[in-house]
Formats: structure tokens, sequence, C-alpha cells
């Protein structure tokens, strides 16, 4: 074998190598960033449902106290006595209501996408 030959032939092996050792390479980048999705998903999940459950709470409270300051409301109107403060604190609480609702909402589907795409790499 003659001197040009072999090197040649050490360059083939020597680039083989390197590519070789980038594929390894970028199969554990890869598997790592799977391994950071799969992470930040189950975090995501669990802050969205923990989130939620504050939100679920909270709207049942706001949806009773506004259920009741409702009739109450409606009461003074039936006897000409309601005033201005009471019908505007009657619109913040079916806003604060809708409002709370909207959320609960988006959390909800949220919750949902999650899972649909931990289902998919799953």
């Amino acid at each position: 074998m003659n001197k040009r030959h072999f090197f040649y032939t050490l360059a083939v092996v020597a680039i083989l190598l390197t590519a070789a050792c980038d594929n390894h390479s970028r199969r554990n980048e890869i598997e790592q960033r799977k391994e950071a999705l799969k992470q930040h998903q189950d975090s995501s999940l669990m802050a969205a449902q923990q989130e939620l459950a504050i939100v679920d709470s909270t709207l049942e409270a706001v949806k009773v106290e506004y259920e009741q300051k409702k009739a109450e409301v409606e009461r003074h109107r039936a006897a000409l006595t309601a005033t201005a403060e009471e019908l505007t604190e009657l619109t913040m609480l079916g806003l604060r209501r809708d409002s709370l609702q909207a959320q609960w909402s988006l959390l909800g589907a949220k919750i949902k996408y999650i899972r649909q795409k931990q289902a998919e790499t799953n």
C-alpha cells in the first residue's frame, strides 16, 4: 500500500467516525429535548390543574354571592328602593362571575390540550 492510498483511507475513516459521532450526539440532543418537553408538559399540566381548582371554588362562591345580590336587588326594584350603588355592585359581581367563567373555560381547554399532546407523544 502506497502512502497516498494510506492517507486517503485514513481520511475516509476519519470522516466516517466524525459522522458517526455527530449522529450519536444529535440523537442525544433529540432525546434530551423530548425529556425536557415531557417535564414541561407535566409541570404545566399540574399548574393549570391547581389554578383551575382555585378558579372553580372562587367561581362557585361568586355565583352564590351574585344570586343573593340579584334577589336582593330585585326585591328593592319591586319596592322602588333600589340604589345606584346596589345596581353597580350587582353589575360588578356579574362581570367578575363572567370573567371567572371565561378563565375556567380557558384553563379547561389548556388542560385538555396538554393531555392530548401527551397522548400523542406516548
